[in-house]
């Protein structure tokens, strides 16, 4: 047993798990939104926001949209249940912030508070800008499985 889970446990920073999964994904939204032409096709959108189309096409009758445009895409994102579109919506209620807490960036990326706060202390800090929340994902670890 313990070389099963020595081989299958790892742990790894959620600077990694960002760099790697939601930095990603962040920027291929980004592209989309700016080179892609509008009206947006319904398929690439689910495809984008790792959700089926039917969601997508159930949002849009219980909007009454129907287009995909840039305005729609982002009222289609609030309404979707994918890790993606809920970590994006939590991102915007702090849009208004200068810095961050361990609360908030707890909640927005949905890390254990505890392992955040841990993080601000060892950098002996209270709050933090946005362009430096990866000095606190460097300090934050997590155990994945891997097969």
């Amino acid at each position: 047993m313990d070389k099963f889970s020595s081989e299958c446990i790892s742990l790894v920073s959620f600077d990694k798990i960002y760099s790697q999964n939601i930095r990603p994904k962040l920027e291929e939204i980004d592209i989309f939104l700016k080179s892609s032409t509008m009206p947006y096709d319904v398929n690439d959108v689910a495809d984008l926001l790792s959700v089926p189309s039917a969601d997508i096409l159930e949002i849009m009758t219980r909007l009454e949209i129907s287009i995909l445009d840039k305005i729609n895409f982002f009222s289609l994102l609030f309404h979707l249940p994918s890790y993606i579109c809920k970590l994006i919506k939590r991102q915007w209620q702090y849009s208004t912030e200068k810095a961050y807490s361990p609360e908030m960036i707890a909640d927005i990326y949905q890390i254990n508070i505890h392992k955040v706060k841990s993080a601000f202390e060892e950098l002996n800090i209270q709050y933090i800008k946005s362009d430096q929340v990866d000095e606190v994902f460097k300090r934050i670890y997590s155990t994945i499985f891997t097969m």
